[in-house]
């Protein structure tokens, strides 16, 4: 089992520069993948700086844009992820190998604000110092490809390919188990 993303900021900590960027409007942001084999996807998860707002992370087929997983994610610190477990509700994906999916957040928060708050839709950038490419990333059988994003305040497929390779918007993980063929 493998969270890549978080895994990858384990393994590169000391060459990572992780910011806060207070967005002006909210935005899907996600990262395409592919798996080197087959497996599972067993959880999906955010790691976005307001914690106590609720995000919707969606699992996307890459090829035909079908939602294969969406569950509402509560962030509980801004230093860590947060995931939900999938087989929790019986919704674990299984994953073809060499198959595009994407993984992506939707920054708008779907509970309300405490009275007086404003909406924000802060996201993470990350970046390494040293300057290194981040994308393409792999982290075991999975590797991220590249960032997506679309201005939308409602859950939409991320169709606009971010052009960085070395720099990248909001946090997206994803729990995979490799199976095999």
């Amino acid at each position: 089992m493998i969270n890549p993303f978080n895994q990858y900021l384990k393994d590169k900590g000391d060459t990572m520069n992780i910011e806060v960027d207070p967005a002006s409007f909210p935005v899907e942001l996600g990262y395409s993948f592919v798996a080197s084999d087959t497996g599972t996807v067993y959880e999906i998860g955010i790691r976005l700086p307001d914690s106590g707002n609720t995000y919707t992370v969606t699992l996307w087929d890459g090829v035909n844009q079908a939602v294969l997983a969406r569950k509402n994610i509560e962030v509980n610190s801004p230093s860590g992820f947060a995931y939900f477990d999938l087989t929790s509700t019986n919704e674990q994906v299984s994953i073809a190998a060499n198959h595009t999916y994407v993984i992506s957040v939707n920054t708008n928060p779907v509970n309300t604000p405490p009275a007086g708050k404003a909406v924000d839709y802060n996201i993470y950038d990350v970046s390494r110092t040293d300057r290194a490419d981040i994308f393409p990333m792999t982290e075991s059988y999975i590797t991220f490809q590249y960032e997506y994003t679309q201005a939308s305040y409602t859950p939409t497929f991320p169709g606009l390919l971010s052009t960085y390779l070395n720099f990248l918007n909001g946090i997206v993980d994803i729990g995979f188990r490799h199976t095999g063929q």
